[in-house]
């Protein structure tokens, strides 16, 4: 088994610290895209909350519109 220096330990060193930089990034920037995702859903679900009673609304006034155009 041949001797291992300083330096070379050192360069490894740093190139296993680059690596774990890199993984830090690449979660950091997967977490973000998840937080953007729930807030995407949130607004969706705002938008589902507001368009159930607008159709109720729109559906009610084309029955009483089409009852008043036939009568």
């Amino acid at each position: 088994m041949s001797e291992i220096s300083h330096k070379e330990i050192y360069e490894r060193l740093i190139a296993v610290e680059n690596k774990v930089d890199t993984v830090a990034q690449n979660t950091k920037d997967v977490v973000n895209a998840f937080h953007a995702a729930q807030g995407a859903f949130v607004v969706l679900e705002w938008i589902s909350k507001i368009a159930k009673p607008l159709l109720f609304i729109v559906g009610l006034s084309t029955v009483c519109v089409t009852w008043w155009n036939n009568r």
